[in-house]
C-alpha cells in the first residue's frame, strides 16, 4: 500500500522531509512518523488537506523563525517526533462538527530533536526537547487569530531559549 501524499507532504510515510517551498537552507525541519501524532495524525480531522497544511505551516514558521536568529555559518536540523495541538477533541459532546475545545488542560506538546551545527559540520549543540506550555491561556499570544497560534508560540518560545545566549 503506498502513501497517500498532498502536495509533497506524505502523511502516512514514516518520515516527512521534503523543504518547504521557501524554506530556509539554513534550516531542514522534517515530521518522524507523522501519522502517529496526536493530533495531525489523527483521524479526527476529516480533510486530509487541513492536516497537510497544518504541518507545512508549522515547517515554514518554525524555519523563518530560527534562520532569523541563526549566526552566519550555522545550521539547524529539527526532527518534530510528536505535534498535540492545543485543546481537544471531546468524543463526550454531542456532535457539533469538528470543534477542537481549547481548555487550560489541554495544552499544546511538541517533541522534537534538533542539531545546531557550522556550515563545516562542526556540532555546536543537539539534543532532544519535550516542549510544554502548561499555562498557554494566561499570556498574551502574538497569533490571535492564527488556528496555530499556541503550537507557534511554543516554537517562538524554544527558539529563543536555544538559540539566543548560547
Amino acid at each position: 500500500m503506498s502513501p497517500r501524499c498532498i502536495r509533497g507532504v506524505a502523511l502516512c510515510g514514516l518520515v516527512l522531509s521534503l523543504p518547504s517551498i521557501g524554506q530556509e537552507a539554513s534550516v531542514q525541519v522534517q515530521y518522524v512518523h507523522a501519522e502517529e501524532f496526536a493530533d495531525v495524525g489523527n483521524r479526527r480531522f476529516s480533510d486530509e488537506r487541513i492536516r497537510a497544511a497544518y504541518l507545512e505551516q508549522l515547517r515554514g514558521h518554525l524555519a523563518k523563525r530560527a534562520a532569523a536568529l541563526l549566526a552566519a555559518g550555522e545550521r539547524l536540523d529539527v526532527s518534530i517526533t510528536e505535534l498535540d495541538m492545543a485543546g481537544e477533541f471531546e468524543a463526550w459532546r454531542p456532535p457539533s462538527g469538528e470543534a477542537r475545545i481549547v481548555k487550560d488542560i489541554y495544552p499544546p506538546r511538541i517533541d522534537l530533536t534538533f542539531r545546531l551545527a557550522a556550515d563545516d559540520g562542526k556540532l555546536i549543540k543537539e539534543g532532544a526537547r519535550e516542549l510544554r506550555d502548561p499555562v498557554f491561556l494566561l499570556g498574551a499570544n502574538v497569533y490571535p487569530d492564527d488556528p496555530l497560534r499556541y503550537e507557534k508560540a511554543l516554537i517562538d518560545r524554544w527558539l529563543e531559549q536555544e538559540l539566543k545566549g548560547r
